[in-house]
């Protein structure tokens, strides 16, 4: 009766634990089997304190948090959807996830914190200290050393430093979860799996990030390319340093992280890049360049083109000057006086025709 073929359809709650622990039904079998052995009626439920005495705890406000925290009412037993799931999720939890847990348990208003009265609570709860009676031993000391800000209210930050400075008092909080791991499925299934679901996570969040990389890559590409069309292909690539001047015509991508901004402030910040860009765009169609703009600017760049080279010991082609034609690009060439009043005429003609550009 205990096999994988004996169990139940699975409910609701079964699949969310076999989600949650990726487990298949053979899993859920061997779930199944421990189950049966505690329903000593056959009614496919189990007692409360049947469930406590296979895991060897008394039953506690701690214990039955796991029910509030997973929605579970029951009237003193529960079924083996309920069963299932609170195992799953108690044994899955992580340190921090247990801290966070009790703090669920303890804070009774749910307002953020928890009292003195709340602690003493927690700690009579765990060290199993009947009413009316106090903590004695070890925990005892420790609770002494305890500092507790004036206002007596406690945060999480402060439940985490309690918890690493004194184990003693939180011990108890991790051994229920270590009896249920003991008791079903074992200790070395349960670290394997939890090994297994982070090497998942891991690997989630690395494909996550390798898709942002391959994301931002293909948005600048396209930017770059948006670019290169508005600056020209000599532009583009013989004056690169111009290039950050149409960032604003095409901005950069908006990432979601690293800004700390809220959706508001992201949606609004998108929103006034969008808008620029529209400007811009809208700019250059109402004031287009002129073909002598063009031509200026071709010539500017041929010009530059030509000076890095010298600089670089090369000449119009690319080929490496000889010593004597380095020695002569050096040399200001003697010119007539009519070629210099030619060349200052052009000079002149070009400021007009930037003045009047930038005018327009």
């Amino acid at each position: 009766m205990g096999g994988a073929e004996s169990v139940p359809a699975p409910d609701l709650r079964v699949k969310r634990a076999m989600a949650l622990a990726k487990m298949d039904m053979k899993d859920v079998g061997k779930f199944w089997k421990q189950f049966r052995k505690l329903d000593k009626e056959m009614r496919s439920q189990i007692d409360i304190e049947d469930y406590y005495e296979a895991i060897e705890e008394q039953r506690s406000i701690y214990g039955d948090g796991i029910f509030e925290l997973l929605d579970i009412t029951h009237a003193g037993n529960i079924g083996f959807g309920e069963f299932i799931q609170s195992i799953v999720v108690m044994c899955l939890f992580e340190y921090e996830e247990i801290m966070k847990y009790c703090f669920y348990v303890f804070d009774k208003d749910k307002n953020g914190y928890v009292e003195k009265a709340e602690l003493d609570t927690i700690l009579n709860v765990f060290h199993h200290v009947a009413s009316g009676e106090k903590l004695g031993g070890n925990p005892a000391k420790a609770k002494k050393s305890l500092k507790i800000s004036d206002d007596g209210k406690i945060e999480f930050d402060d439940v985490k430093e309690i918890a690493e400075r004194f184990p003693s008092l939180w011990f108890p909080a991790f051994r229920i979860q270590n009896n249920m791991m003991v008791k079903y499925m074992g200790e070395t299934w349960w670290n394997k799996k939890k090994r297994q679901l982070q090497d998942m996570k891991n690997l989630k969040a690395k494909r996550k990030r390798e898709k942002e990389l391959e994301e931002d890559a293909k948005f600048e590409r396209l930017r770059q390319r948006k670019i290169r069309k508005k600056m020209g292909l000599i532009k583009y690539y013989a004056c690169p340093w111009n290039r950050k001047v149409y960032d604003k015509m095409f901005p950069k991508r908006v990432k979601d992280v690293d800004h700390g901004l809220s959706a508001e402030e992201l949606a609004e910040l998108r929103k006034k890049a969008r808008e620029e860009a529209k400007r811009l765009e809208e700019m250059m169609i109402k004031n287009p360049s002129t073909q002598e703009w063009r031509n200026y600017l071709k010539s500017k760049e041929r010009k530059t083109k030509i000076k890095v080279q010298r600089e670089k010991g090369l000449g119009p082609g690319g080929e490496p000057l000889t010593l004597a034609e380095k020695e002569a690009s050096k040399q200001r060439p003697k010119t007539e006086a009519s070629e210099r009043q030619q060349r200052l005429e052009r000079r002149r003609a070009k400021h007009k025709l930037v003045n009047k550009t930038i005018a327009n």
